[in-house]
């Protein structure tokens, strides 16, 4: 398993002895599982303290579940980036729970977010 420190290495290479060990521990593993709240953790890095764009946001997030060695929630976050990307005015993490509504067949998601019932194609119902 790793955390969002170790996707940051890899990404950025922030540190080059971390990152060529990080490059080391993927092309000796065939596996390393990436729980879903660190793929939601690295898009908000991403977002909030390297004030990334969307776009570029969305080429990092598709290139950690792109690398065949990582185990995540593919599914999910190809369905979330693709209305990360087409509302802006949503977050991430909203584009998460309206995907997870749906591949958990419990949609609609009851809000009181305005924002995310109007921008959900009916996946979500504003609770006034």
């Amino acid at each position: 398993m790793v955390d969002t420190n170790v996707l940051l290495d890899w990404l950025f290479d922030r540190d080059e002895a971390r990152a060529k060990r990080v490059d080391k521990l993927l092309s000796s593993t065939t596996e390393l599982h990436i729980p879903d709240i660190i793929i939601v953790e690295l898009t908000f890095a991403l977002e909030k303290f390297y004030e990334l764009p969307r776009d570029v946001v969305n080429e990092n997030i598709n290139k950690v579940i792109d690398e065949s060695v990582f185990n995540c929630n593919r599914l999910l976050f190809r369905r979330a980036l693709v209305d990360y990307i087409n509302h802006p005015a949503l977050s991430f993490v909203d584009c998460c729970l309206i995907h997870y509504a749906e591949l958990q067949h419990a949609t609609p998601v009851w809000t009181s977010d305005k924002k995310l019932a109007n921008q959900s194609s009916n996946r979500a119902k504003y609770l006034s």
